[in-house]
């Protein structure tokens, strides 16, 4: 969908199959101690929340009020949407990283420090970080009294509501809610990750003795799918994200909460800005990468077809007179070919950098559009409240 060339899709690209629920070894904690095959991933995504919802049913303190609970009913879905989005992702990339960096002539140390951020314990911690921030507001609005009400927002009938469910079902909600983060927080970090490494990479990287392989060879759309594909898993998220917060009431503030400054609204619309933050990063992130690959590869085909350039251009204004001698005149005619043809591959080299990544950017933009005017509207109509 996002590749530059129509009709040449990668297969390893392609999503929407049992097989691409395949774990492919990312070495994410928790992508690696969920069942490796697709048929196994499944049967735990279903299993996981229903057992989930058995036993809060077990515990609660009124069972009438826990069946009619948006937020628990909700998990039924929601927690299988973030198993299936992460295995997904993950797949995504573990078929996709290496073919993305080869494509781009990226030496073995690049690579290498890409795919410690992208992989492995390294995204591991990458995910706990972007998801700190989320998981932090949930715990101090469950276990922290407001001020203005003495009582937590698990306990506030104009707040969470959920004070008849009792205290093992708001830590089970906490727990499942922190689980819920760091499976976003893969996500996140993502985008992060190519905005951070990718970039700086691309900045150090000398493709000159690679324009064949990166322009003519097409090595360059393997990066690009991979991205595209990666904004369109999350946009299928977000639009499940966003639904999930309508449903439990969330997608607007409670009349409880009173949002007068950007400060509230982090505080107060974490769900909405979760979404938010994904897309504005990921569009971001492939701004940055389109720019720095762009600008790298300029620079290669600057000084690859300068000399050559500068030759033709003299050449050109100075018309060639013969001297008759013919070995001699064709050794020149045939220098001056050599040095016109290097100036027309340098224009063919050029033009194609300037048509790469235009197509992505567009399409990542397009996707990005939902969540960004979807928090706009709220704002906006949270403004005419006069919140």
């Amino acid at each position: 969908m996002v590749s530059e060339a129509p009709d040449s899709t990668p297969a390893w690209a392609k999503l929407w199959s049992l097989e691409s629920l395949r774990y492919q070894n990312t070495g994410w904690w928790l992508d690696r101690i969920l069942p490796h095959s697709p048929i196994g991933l499944v049967a735990v995504a279903i299993a996981l929340p229903l057992v989930w919802f058995a036993c809060g049913y077990a515990v609660t303190a009124d069972r009438a009020t826990y069946l009619a609970t948006p937020d628990i009913l909700g998990q039924l879905w929601f927690l299988p949407l973030h198993l299936v989005t992460l295995r997904l992702v993950g797949g995504l990339w573990g078929r996709g990283l290496v073919l993305s960096l080869d494509g781009l002539a990226l030496d073995a140390g690049a690579e290498g420090r890409i795919k410690r951020g992208a992989f492995g314990n390294g995204a591991s911690l990458g995910a706990l970080v972007a998801a700190a921030a989320f998981t932090a507001r949930d715990f101090w609005y469950g276990l922290t009294a407001s001020p203005s009400s003495g009582l937590n927002a698990f306990d506030d009938p104009d707040m969470w509501d959920m004070a008849k469910l009792g205290r093992p079902v708001h830590g089970m909600l906490l727990g499942l809610w922190t689980l819920e983060w760091l499976l976003f927080g893969y996500l996140l970090w993502l985008q992060l990750w190519v905005l951070i490494a990718w970039s700086r990479e691309l900045r150090r990287h000398d493709f000159r003795d690679h324009l064949l392989h990166v322009l003519v060879g097409d090595g360059y759309r393997h990066s690009f799918a991979l991205f595209g594909k990666t904004t369109t898993v999350c946009l299928v998220f977000a639009l499940a994200n966003l639904g999930f917060i309508a449903y439990t009431g969330e997608l607007i503030p409670r009349d409880a909460v009173e949002i007068d400054g950007f400060f509230d609204f982090l505080q107060n619309m974490s769900d909405v800005l979760s979404t938010t933050l994904l897309f504005l990063l990921a569009l971001v992130a492939v701004i940055s990468f389109v720019t720095q690959l762009r600008g790298g590869l300029t620079r290669a085909v600057n000084r690859e077809f300068a000399t050559a350039g500068n030759i033709a251009l003299t050449d050109m204004a100075t018309p060639m007179a013969l001297t008759g001698d013919a070995e001699a005149d064709v050794i020149r005619l045939r220098a001056r070919v050599e040095a016109q043809s290097g100036l027309v591959r340098a224009i063919v080299f050029q033009r194609e950098v300037d048509k790469v990544g235009g197509r992505t950017m567009v399409t990542v933009g397009m996707k990005a559009l939902i969540p960004l005017v979807t928090t706009a509207l709220k704002i906006a109509k949270m403004q005419v409240k006069g919140g």
